[in-house]
């Protein structure tokens, strides 16, 4: 069975459709592996997924793109693997106590994807990441998101894409570029440019390799 790969924009993978000679709609299909473009966001994210990911249809999923960094160990550049992602802002706020919607007991904001039948070759460093609504810029909610879930990354769209996949029980290979640090908003230090190369390099590796299909 074939891999999907799923980005929430072109930009992200854009060497990657330039490589494998596909267009800019939102949905490729080639003989080894699809594209899925679902755009920013949860809500786009889970509502593409409805679209494409039905059962029986793909062995995995292989989720592309770029992600802030809680951590000086992980620099603009680093390519990681998120294995748990969580979806940070789901829950309540009681005055100053966040109450995430486990303890509400209205289901749980935390998933881990599935992992391929084959690890990664080489292996990646595995990160928790958070997926938020909006991302951070300044330092006291910063401050406050880092004491209470001890975040790695942050991005817009990763744990939709793991819930999904665990619905279905299929692998979710999550791979991040780190763009930025998560600090008060500077575009100046940005890497974005330097993010999606690395990101790209990699996984046009990984699609070209004969293991590439593991199912």
């Amino acid at each position: 069975m074939k891999t999907l790969l799923v980005a929430a924009t072109g930009f992200e993978i854009k060497n990657v459709l330039k490589h494998f000679n596909l267009g800019a709609e939102n949905y490729v299909e080639t003989p080894t592996f699809d594209v899925l473009i679902t755009g920013v966001g949860m809500t786009a994210t889970a509502f593409a997924l409805g679209q494409h990911l039905l059962p029986g249809k793909y062995g995995q999923v292989l989720n592309l793109g770029i992600a802030g960094s809680f951590s000086p160990e992980f620099p603009p550049g680093t390519i990681v693997q998120v294995c748990t992602d969580i979806f940070a802002e789901l829950g309540a706020e009681d005055g100053q106590q966040f109450l995430p919607i486990q303890t509400l007991g209205f289901g749980e904001s935390s998933y881990t994807a599935i992992p391929p039948l084959q690890p990664l070759d080489p292996p990646l460093s595995t990160v928790k990441g958070i997926t938020v609504n909006k991302v951070h810029g300044h330092q006291p909610s910063i401050d406050a998101l880092k004491a209470r879930l001890s975040p790695d990354i942050e991005t817009m769209e990763g744990a939709a894409v793991i819930y999904a996949c665990n619905q279905i029980q299929i692998p979710c290979i999550q791979v991040r570029a780190i763009s930025n640090f998560v600090e008060p908003r500077n575009r100046e230090n940005w890497k974005i440019e330097l993010a999606i190369e690395n990101l790209n390099n990699w996984a046009i590796r990984f699609l070209t390799k004969d293991q590439r299909i593991l199912f």
